[in-house]
């Protein structure tokens, strides 16, 4: 922990990400979960705390969190103030485009922006790994909270196995680090995201129950995973190998894991990527849980499926990997 000059003010901007797929979810293995992702360039959140007598957090998106989840943002942050003896807080306020429960990673990134900017307005300037620890995030996979430090493209192998059944990152317990390989920098290819307008997001409840069905996969299910996210992926990214990483991309949807995921949207999300296919895109993947649907393709491609979003039913907008980050902005005392 390193000192730093007090603030009254704290910006943060942070990045989206997708999410390719879990790795290791068969119960045997010396490591559990694990993942594969990288960053994108947008659409962004913006976590702001202005320095005020008492904690508040207001959510000022258009697709913001419910009074629920704004609740347990407040609480947490009300015991994490407590616990680590923050004297100085503020109002949390939450802007941007970023959607939340879609698959952009909007939880891990808001979250640890909100931990992070604290003990900064505290003049406190924490290691990653403890901010991650403080966060409670990451439990899962580590796509996240590496990819809100450095954005690129991220692969980690989870973390031990201790037994117990894998369960989202919102349920992870604290404490434990998940360990990401040396994260390698994407190429700039060009790629589209698509929200469905008529296929509803999962609630963390969900999400929650979806882990507790499917947590008893064979192990040669997360053995081809762990293939195609390191040889396929990984290799492919290093090697810059377009080709190859969207045969990876498109290998991965029918890993067994990633293929019940895509099972819970039934034939109305298959048909929206058969639509992204046919329209000429190179791959189609699933991020997280979805139902956000991403295709690589060349930019004529994408820049007509952005246009044929109306015809199908759901939200396109383009969008290139990210390279950096979260950006921090700070207005001093």
């Amino acid at each position: 922990m390193f000192g730093m000059p007090v603030l009254q003010r704290i910006r943060i901007e942070v990045n989206p990400r997708v999410h390719l797929g879990l790795i290791s979810m068969h119960p045997t293995g010396p490591r559990k979960n694990g993942g594969v992702g990288f960053s994108l360039n947008g659409p962004t959140a913006i976590v702001e705390i202005n320095q005020a007598p008492y904690l508040s957090v207001v959510d000022e998106r258009s697709n913001a969190y419910d009074e629920d989840e704004l609740a347990q943002l407040s609480v947490f942050l009300q015991a994490l103030c407590s616990r680590y003896l923050l004297q100085k807080v503020g109002r949390v306020t939450i802007s941007g485009s970023m959607r939340t429960h879609v698959g952009l990673g909007s939880g891990t990134a808001i979250k640890l922006a909100t931990v992070e900017g604290l003990h900064r307005l505290n003049g406190l300037q924490l290691s990653r790994a403890e901010l991650i620890i403080r966060s409670q995030r990451g439990g899962t996979s580590g796509v996240g909270v590496t990819a809100y430090f450095s954005g690129k493209l991220v692969l980690d192998l989870g973390v031990p196995n201790d037994g117990l059944p894998s369960a989202p990152s919102s349920q992870a317990l604290e404490g434990r680090l998940p360990l990401a390989l040396p994260v390698v920098a994407m190429p700039e290819w060009p790629i589209c995201l698509c929200i469905p307008k008529s296929i509803p997001a999962k609630s963390q409840s969900e999400e929650v129950e979806f882990f507790s069905r499917m947590t008893s996969l064979a192990g040669a299910s997360s053995y081809r995973a762990a293939y195609e996210a390191l040889f396929g992926i990984y290799g492919s990214v290093v090697d810059k190998n377009y080709r190859s990483f969207c045969s990876a991309i498109e290998n991965l949807q029918t890993v067994e894991w990633k293929a019940n995921e895509w099972n819970e949207y039934g034939d109305a999300l298959q048909w929206l990527r058969k639509q992204l296919i046919r329209s000429g895109a190179d791959c189609v993947g699933m991020s997280s849980l979805g139902p956000l649907l991403f295709c690589f393709g060349e930019r004529a491609v994408l820049t007509n499926i952005v246009r044929a979003q109306k015809a199908l039913d759901c939200e396109a907008f383009p969008a290139m990997p990210s390279n950096s980050g979260r950006v921090l902005g700070f207005v001093p005392q």
